[in-house]
């Protein structure tokens, strides 16, 4: 029997949960937080377009140590949000850079890097919305030509287990390029979405210049990806590719990126896994990016605004 646990059961957790949980033998713990009473009590509905309308019932904790009771895990699915410190956090357990801290933590296990690719909403707790997507690339960290074979094995038996759910999941030797697509397009469409409270495709209706601060972006990151040892992954093909998937909603109704879904409900974003360590690669290059830059030092504004520390001071009003 193999254990899952996944960590971090919002809307990308409640989908991969079900997909492990479809598989034979495998047995899912999930870690929840505000969702953990209505996944307790009702178990998780998903109502997808491509698996149909499902409610399964994992084992539902609130912490990693409650988990370890279920364990010990065969595999530690990270699913929530990149911010620091959540490698330390899922150590009871045992974007792009995102893998060196648990490299550093966890430098005998074996480390599967992953690119998400699942249009999914959590709509009240413990219900899911998924739209006709679903894609999960992974390869091990580091690259398979620098990898253990027992660590290229764990990865292509974690592959195996998506399939058997009815998922797709394909290995890379090196998933590293395919990270850095991910990063171009989120690095564009995430901050500038969250910044104007624009859907992708009233975005691009919003002025002449919307597409080419787009394109500007994504072609920035493609000199990081670059410069850091990857050229010509970021290709104007690529691009075009992915603007043609917003442009085609442009008469059916724009999608809504993580970051604006943040800003909406008040929470605080992924800047630095998105933006920041992207920026910081190429700082260490001496790769120029006027508009990478712009945008991250707005979106850590707008994300300060959302998530404010003590050293916030309120406006001072003078009567």
């Amino acid at each position: 029997m193999t254990r899952a646990l996944i960590f971090g059961t919002g809307g990308v957790g409640c989908v991969y949960a079900y997909i492990l949980h479809k598989a034979a033998g495998v047995t899912v713990t999930t870690v929840c937080r505000t969702n953990y009473n209505a996944v307790k009590e009702n178990g998780i509905l998903i109502r997808s377009k491509i698996f149909g309308t499902q409610r399964f019932r994992p084992k539902a904790v609130q912490s990693v140590h409650e988990a370890r009771r279920h364990g010990p895990f065969d595999y530690v699915v990270v699913c929530s949000k990149a911010f620091p410190g959540t490698a330390e956090t899922i150590e009871p357990a045992n974007g792009i850079g995102v893998e060196d801290g648990y490299a550093e933590l966890y430098p005998t296990n074996t480390l599967i890097s992953g690119v998400v690719y699942l249009p999914v909403t959590q709509c009240e707790p413990g219900v899911v919305e998924h739209g006709p997507l679903e894609r999960f690339e992974i390869g091990t960290f580091p690259a398979a030509s620098c990898a253990k074979p027992e660590a290229q094995e764990q990865t292509r038996m974690f592959s195996a287990m998506f399939y058997a759910g009815g998922a797709s999941c394909p290995v890379f030797d090196d998933v590293q390029p395919r990270k850095w697509i991910k990063v171009a397009v989120n690095a564009a469409w995430n901050p500038v979405t969250a910044l104007t409270l624009c859907d992708d495709a009233n975005y691009l209706r919003s002025s002449p210049r919307a597409e080419t601060l787009i394109r500007n972006i994504m072609h920035e990151v493609g000199l990081i990806a670059a410069a850091a040892g990857y050229p010509n992954v970021i290709t104007d093909e690529v691009i075009n590719d992915d603007l043609q998937r917003p442009l085609s909603r442009l008469e059916t109704g724009g999608k809504e990126p993580s970051m604006l879904t943040d800003v909406r409900h008040g929470r605080a974003m992924e800047v630095e896994a998105i933006l920041g360590n992207a920026l910081r690669i190429g700082e260490e290059h001496g790769v120029k990016t006027p508009c990478l830059e712009v945008i991250y030092t707005l979106a850590k504004a707008r994300n300060y605004a959302q998530a404010p520390d003590e050293h916030w001071k309120p406006i001072a009003r003078h009567d």
